[in-house]
């Protein structure tokens, strides 16, 4: 800088002196570093999210005054006498629409306005107005968890579709209370889990919309087969069934489609595609078309017919497994009760006897005998009504199981230092879950591996990590490798709680919902987080039974009429 003529020059760097951050690019930041921006990004997408239906709902109202001012300008809304009001009513009733002379009405407005700015069609642009209506109005709490990141749009669209036939205001506010309560208490969680927690809280309080949705799945029972619009040639086909109906169709698709030779050369995909044709045809079992079976059983000149096969020329397929209606109860006694098929036979059964459908469901046994009417839990589905389950357990084989102290495995014959758990332990640590622990993941969880948290030590089964309902829990194949192969970390705690820790050291929750929070005695009770919230409790007990001797005594002493 100068001074002036003369005078001596010098330069002063600023840039050395600002204290601004510099912001670097992506590419140059580390692992752990890339995991925070992603989880900040999240966070910024759902408060994005949660302004946006904010918005769509104020446009939606200022469209509605612009509306009701049009029409306050064009008609004062009053008739001047019976006659004119009969004559309206008799236009309404011959299908005119009175409003019509006023032009769009303000939702109309609002949603071409909303759909042209984001470009939407005009049934995604309402989606977004009523959701934001919901949000403002019936679910504000939730909204909040929202806003703040703690679920994101998805999930709240989940809750907003599972509370829609909620009616009553007060059931509604309370269903929104419990159910930011759960969110805001718990880890983020996959949606299976999510829909199941949403799902039980409005069973717990608002039974009357449980009543209600099993009316309308009742009613909107469809299948519909279109032809496809992408891929020349081909068609698809799109159902609408009652979780119950769905189970007992997609199992018996699997059953078919399991229940030929290993050596048939299609997908299971392609198995159970070929066997909803047989089904179509009315045929009970699925045409192998391993090299011993197709040969004899078509034509090569002609189309091959999946369906049917001439037991004279062929040697029927073996199924894979033979299994029947498999479920597992809650309460009760345990049983071991042998929950697989029993071994292959060589052959396929006729079609008269073909292998029944698989699924699962977990239910309280005071459930089941009719005491209450607490929701079940379908495999791959989520939560059923009680009347529902009562029907597809009407002939159903059970397990009863219930978590037990199995004391320390010290014998070497000792159950836990066994590597392969047994049945009725698998079917207690599954009914324990509602899907695969790993965070995110929905893998169904009477389809998955069963891991060992702490490994099993083969050479020495007493050094390493037992076989027991604390040590194991469902993952996926896929999860089950990145956990065994890459350097991801677990743990459980002694309340079975999942943890995962990433590469970057960033830990996550795995099952923050699970079937434990739906059958509360597959595990027992936590103990009070501290002495003084104990002697708490113990203090509120005795004052509510206090209260109530108080309350027994004065009706005694002053009995009807007062």
């Amino acid at each position: 800088m100068s001074s002036g003529a003369g005078a001596g020059s010098t330069s002063v760097d600023t840039s050395s002196e600002s204290v601004e951050p510099r912001l670097r690019p992506d590419h140059e930041l580390s692992a752990s570093e890339l995991v925070e921006v992603l989880t900040h990004c999240a966070g910024l997408a759902a408060a994005s999210a949660h302004r946006m239906l904010v918005v769509a709902s104020l446009i939606h109202d200022e469209r509605e005054m612009d509306y009701a001012q049009r029409r306050a300008e064009i008609h004062s809304g009053e008739l001047d006498s019976i006659e004119a009001f009969e004559n309206l009513s008799a236009r309404v009733a011959a299908g005119e629409n009175p409003y019509e002379q006023f032009g769009p009405n303000g939702l109309e407005q609002a949603i071409a306005e909303v759909g042209a700015t984001l470009t939407v069609t005009p049934a995604e642009a309402r989606e977004l107005i009523e959701a934001g209506d919901a949000l403002r109005y019936r679910l504000a709490f939730t909204g909040h968890a929202l806003a703040c990141g703690r679920i994101d749009k998805r999930r709240f669209l989940i809750a907003l579709k599972r509370t829609e036939l909620i009616t009553d205001d007060d059931e509604m506010q309370t269903v929104d209370a419990h159910l930011a309560e759960a969110i805001f208490a718990r880890a983020p969680m996959s949606t299976a889990r999510f829909t199941a927690m949403v799902d039980a809280i409005v069973a717990a309080w608002a039974p009357d919309a449980i009543r209600r949705r099993k009316e309308r799945v009742k009613d909107d029972r469809k299948v519909t087969v279109t032809p496809d619009r992408f891929t020349p040639g081909q068609s698809r086909i799109s159902g609408t069934l009652p979780d119950a109906d769905a189970a007992e169709f997609d199992a018996r698709l699997s059953s078919m489609a399991n229940a030929v030779h290993p050596g048939d050369p299609r997908t299971l995909p392609m198995r159970r595609a070929d066997a909803l044709k047989a089904l179509a045809r009315g045929a009970a079992t699925l045409t192998c078309q391993c090299d011993d079976c197709a040969p004899a059983a078509t034509d090569s000149d002609a189309a091959p017919d999946l369906d049917a096969a001439d037991p004279a020329a062929t040697e029927p397929p073996a199924p894979a497994s033979e299994v029947e209606n498999e479920h597992t109860v809650d309460d009760a006694s345990a049983t071991d009760t042998d929950v697989d098929g029993a071994s292959s036979p060589t052959v396929s059964p006729p079609p008269q006897l073909a292998p029944r459908a698989t699924f699962h469901i977990v239910v309280n046994l005071s459930t089941l005998i009719g005491l209450d009417d607490d929701p079940a839990f379908l495999d791959r589905h989520g939560i059923i009504d009680a009347d529902a389950a009562r029907t597809l357990l009407a002939e159903a084989r059970r397990t009863y199981i219930t978590p037990t102290d199995a004391g320390p495995p010290s014998a070497p014959t000792h159950p836990a230092t066994r590597y392969a758990p047994s049945r009725k332990l698998q079917a207690l640590v599954r009914a324990g879950e509602l899907c695969c622990t790993f965070p995110g993941c929905n893998a169904p969880v009477w389809q998955i591996d069963l891991d060992h948290t702490d490994p099993f030590d083969h050479a020495d089964p007493r050094r390493g990590g037992p076989t027991d309902a604390c040590n194991l829990k469902p993952l996926c194949r896929f999860h089950h490798r990145i956990k065994t192969f890459t350097s991801w970390q677990d743990h459980q705690d002694e309340f079975q709680t999942a943890w995962f820790t990433t590469p970057t050291g960033h830990m996550f929750v795995g099952n923050a919902f699970s079937g434990r929070d739906l059958f509360n005695r597959l595990s027992p009770r936590r103990p009070p987080d501290h002495p003084a919230r104990d002697r708490l409790n113990r203090r509120r007990d005795n004052d509510f039974r206090r209260h109530q001797r108080v309350e027994k005594r004065w009706n005694d002493a002053n009995p009807p009429p007062f």
